[in-house]
């Protein structure tokens, strides 16, 4: 939503967010008459960094310091002032030749996770849009407090995972449970498994219901671990000044290394081509020092997936959405290219076998 700025605080306002994502330092009235030639004095500009301040745009870490953007102070700059960034040739060139389109999409996803990450020097999600169905379930007693589950998909994909129980089952209850489940599953979207579980065992399997929920739970984690991979580019975010601070480090590598933590991040960038979440507008608390920028991965307007950065609030915005823009058009032309080609080859084998 646009706020009331006149053109002087917006001008102030860009300069102090830009300079702030370059320096990490905080920014003063000097800096930015002689940095960006703003041309107002330098007691017009403290007045107005002042006003900004008292009106959330900015914020005063320290006494004598400078200011630096306030969670409010980012999006008013994302959504109003931020101009379009061109990528540098040496970004456009170490794209083209790193997503090469060799391998199936999974293949190319991670090509393109470790690229994100190596250019914006931040961890990157990939969310894979799972369209495969279930084709047969079994549940096997290893022992009176283990199960083991196994998964067959239509693609002929095989999961299995293990669940913990409390309660002692019965082998014929096994059998009972295997039978039902696969009555119900047959055909089901394996991102939608959990929800169809959670309806089978209020209608079928209410006897079962503690045991179910530990088999509900084993299942959706073992999903979750194909729908998001965090690719290794947590090691690069390090090097920024944010992170000089041990326990930082250590809160932001469990937090996002913690699956909720991921979900909720992603949560609000749901039903969005792209999604910025800035700071505070995070539903977990412990993401308000962070920004998060989704990106829809689509091709022929159908959605394979959601490509993700997460980072601190100091986030060079322009450049990452630039990039993720053009790594989504690289990603879609690599796709119609194996599309081609996989064609070609099959009219050449038809050819070749008449």
């Amino acid at each position: 939503m646009k706020m009331n700025l006149d053109e002087r605080k917006k001008k102030i306002l860009s300069s102090v967010v830009e300079d702030y994502i370059e320096s990490a330092e905080p920014v003063g009235s000097k800096t930015l008459v002689e940095k960006y030639h703003l041309d107002y004095s330098s007691a017009t500009i403290r007045n107005d960094m002042k006003i900004l301040e008292k009106e959330g745009y900015l914020e005063q870490p320290h006494v004598s310091a400078g200011r630096i953007p306030s969670t409010k102070g980012y999006r008013y700059y994302v959504d109003n002032l931020m101009k379009e960034k061109r990528l540098s040739m040496v970004d456009i060139d170490y794209i083209n030749s790193t997503i090469n389109g060799f391998g199936d999409v999974d293949d190319i996803f991670e090509q393109v996770a470790d690229v994100v990450s190596k250019i914006l020097s931040t961890p990157t999600v990939i969310t894979r849009n799972n369209t495969d169905t279930i084709e047969n379930i079994k549940v096997v007693k290893i022992s009176e407090k283990l199960l083991l589950i196994v998964l067959m998909s239509k693609n002929g994909t095989v999961k299995d995972c293990i669940a913990k129980i409390t309660d002692v089952v019965e082998d014929n209850a096994i059998d009972q449970m295997t039978s039902i489940l696969n009555q119900n599953l047959t055909g089901t979207p394996i991102k939608e498994l959990h929800l169809v579980l959670n309806n089978i065992i209020k209608k079928d399997l209410k006897a079962y219901s503690g045991v179910m929920e530990e088999i509900i739970n084993s299942i959706k984690y073992e999903i979750s671990k194909d729908m998001k991979k965090l690719n290794s580019g947590v090691e690069k975010i390090l090097e920024k000044p944010e992170f000089s601070d041990i326990e930082t480090v250590k809160n932001f590598i469990n937090m996002i290394s913690t699956k909720e933590i991921i979900d909720s991040a992603l949560e609000k960038s749901n039903n969005n081509k792209l999604s910025i979440v800035i700071g505070s507008e995070n539903k977990e608390v412990l993401l308000n020092d962070y920004t998060v920028i989704s990106l829809d991965i689509e091709k022929d307007n159908k959605y394979l997936g959601k490509l993700s950065v997460i980072g601190p609030k100091r986030m060079n915005y322009a450049k990452t959405i630039s990039t993720l823009k053009y790594i989504n058009k690289k990603f879609n032309n690599t796709l119609k290219l194996n599309s081609k080609d996989n064609k070609v080859k099959g009219d050449y084998s038809e050819k070749r076998r008449k």
